[in-house]
């Protein structure tokens, strides 16, 4: 035989498959921080070095030089199973079972078969009558493969094999945005195996060539796709996978899960901490880790002494069941509420402490007062009639924080009532508590809503008597109803001095300070029921009264455009009357 380069059709094949997957290496190398990157950099180098290597031992027709091109070519084979691998666990999202050990422990094999490939002249391990036998003008080989030949074949396969199924898996797990690329993966580690198994086993008629480093050529092409098409690195599923793991293994909200017989199987690292049990221990009764969990009950509150304090938490049970509905067990989500409750527990106290104390103690002054009243001259009862009054107020200051707490109980409940005879019931009730100004109604005749009654007249009863209370000696009063498009709209409207700044700026914001602060629950108790109803509250603040200057007329025709308007707008309370709701009033 001539020992001469021959260019081969395989040849050129060859080098072109390794110049695209070494130029596709070094695009995924500059892509360093992506889950995944380095691993398939170092893949496609490899490929590179396989193709490479195999396109010049193909101009080589001495068999004994031509032998030891297989080193490279061996090695090259032996580090794309395990780089393929580690890649699928990073892309993935698994890339923390990429330990040290676990990189040694799959490169071990390919190790080994290298140093018996070295040594396979002593002892024929891997092939024997290894010899040339030329086709295309190529130097191909031909040799009868051993036991040790195959093991190595079949390891490859199963690495590569196993990620692919790791990347195949998004599929199955409709992750819509990353099947284009998990397509594109796998038809590029598909080919190159399929050319490898059928050069392993002899299938096909030219079992002297080895296709698989051609092949490699799609493999570069394919994930060179991926990268610029399906943005590789730019749009990863492990992004994905880690975030929804981040959100259980970080999330404020313990989570255990348990199997069919109650045992806990798993825990995240706040469960952990809450219940004080050991992360790594495994199937401990739910019983022992959360003592007095009632199982059928799907949220409850749980007393337990954790670190000899006592904390109150939150439980919720979820069942977990497989594709076909059975269920295999149960999560249960753990979040401590002790905070919560115990501020529940002490504002209830005190309201009730409260309310029942300053009723009772009021009731006392109001009659010591008039007791009092009755022993002076009229001319010096100013004293008694102011305590009478400020008495009063306290009275029924403890009568509306009885009514919102009443109202905001229900505030869920509802049903379909003529809210535009509620509007003019309530202003009449409102009025007459009132000896100066006066209250216009406009609304339609009748306005059917379906939402919380009680509610509806908590807000017109406050904002008509917050516009009577600050509306000077004798204010006006206008108080609309309307229905837009599906949303109740109420408007209150007066031509006084406005709501307090003081006020008005407390409950906008929604928040108290020290230094500024509401003197009652009025705007309060409208500012609560809108937001637990989901609706909206505006105030409109025409010009100020004192701010006015200039001559008498200028200073009454500014004054004639003061007030305030509170508009309320409750969404979807207007809705036609459905079947549902016809039925349920029937």
């Amino acid at each position: 035989m001539p020992s001469v380069v021959a260019v081969s059709p395989l040849v050129v094949l060859c080098l072109v498959a390794a110049l695209v997957s070494v130029s596709i290496a070094v695009v995924a190398w500059r892509e360093g921080t992506e889950p995944g990157s380095k691993a398939l950099s170092v893949l496609l180098f490899s490929a590179a070095l396989w193709a490479g290597s195999y396109g010049v031992a193909l101009t080589v027709f001495d068999p004994a030089l031509r032998f030891w091109f297989q080193i490279p070519i061996d090695v090259a084979q032996a580090v794309i199973a395990p780089t393929w691998f580690a890649f699928s666990l990073s892309y993935t999202g698994r890339g923390e079972l990429l330990s040290r050990r676990l990189i040694a422990g799959l490169l071990v094999f390919p190790a080994i078969t290298v140093v018996a490939l070295a040594t396979n002249p002593s002892h024929g391990l891997l092939w024997t009558n290894y010899h040339i036998d030329p086709v295309f003008g190529a130097a191909t080989v031909r040799f009868d493969p051993n036991l040790w030949y195959y093991l190595h074949a079949v390891y490859g396969y199963v690495i590569i094999g196993t990620g692919l199924v790791l990347v195949i898996e998004m599929l199955v797990e409709r992750l819509s945005h990353y099947r284009e690329q998990a397509v594109t993966l796998a038809i590029g580690s598909t080919a190159p195996t399929v050319a490898h198994i059928a050069h392993t086993f002899g299938v096909g008629p030219l079992q002297m060539v080895n296709f698989t480093p051609i092949a490699l050529a799609v493999t570069g092409a394919t994930f060179g796709h991926a990268l610029y098409r399906f943005q590789l690195f730019g749009l990863s599923p492990a992004t994905g996978r880690l975030g929804r793991r981040a959100a259980i293994d970080d999330v404020a909200v313990g989570v255990l899960v348990v199997d069919r017989e109650h045992r806990v199987v798993d825990a995240n690292e706040t469960a952990s901490s809450l219940l004080d049990i050991d992360p790594t221990a495994a199937f401990d009764p739910l019983s022992s880790v959360l003592p007095g969990v009632d199982l059928d009950e799907d949220r409850q509150f749980v007393d337990v002494t954790v670190d000899r304090r006592r904390r109150t938490y939150e439980v919720t049970l979820s069942p977990v069941t497989d594709q076909h509905g059975r269920r295999l067990g149960r999560t249960v989500t753990v979040s401590d509420v002790t905070g919560r409750v115990r501020r529940r527990q002490r504002l209830e106290v005190l309201n009730r402490v409260l309310r029942h104390n300053l009723r009772n103690d009021m009731t006392v002054v109001i009659g010591y007062a008039d007791m009092l009243a009755d022993r002076l001259p009229p001319d010096q009862r100013g004293p008694t009639d102011t305590i009478r009054t400020r008495s009063n107020k306290l009275l029924s200051l403890g009568e509306k924080a009885r009514s919102v707490e009443r109202v905001m109980a229900g505030i869920d409940g509802g049903r379909r009532f003529d809210v535009a005879a509620t509007v003019r019931d309530c202003v009449a009730e409102v009025s007459a508590e009132f000896d100066a100004g006066s209250v216009e109604v406009d609304a339609p005749e009748s306005l059917s809503v379906s939402g919380s009654e009680s509610a509806a007249k908590l807000l017109v009863r406050e904002l008509v008597e917050n516009a009577l209370e600050h509306g000077g000696d004798d204010p006006t009063v206008a108080v609309s109803v309307r229905a837009v498009d599906a949303d109740l709209v109420v408007v209150v409207e007066d031509d006084g001095p406005g709501v307090p700044d003081y006020e008005r700026s407390v409950v906008e914001t929604g928040g108290e300070s020290p230094l500024q602060h509401g003197s009652g629950l009025g705007l309060w108790a409208v500012r609560w029921t809108v937001d637990a109803l989901g609706g909206h509250l505006n105030f409109d603040v025409r010009g100020e009264r004192d701010e006015v200057g200039g001559s008498d007329a200028t200073a009454d025709s500014a004054a004639s455009e003061t007030g305030t308007t509170a508009t309320v707008r409750l969404p979807y309370w207007c809705r036609e009357e459905s079947s549902d709701d016809a039925v349920a009033g029937e």
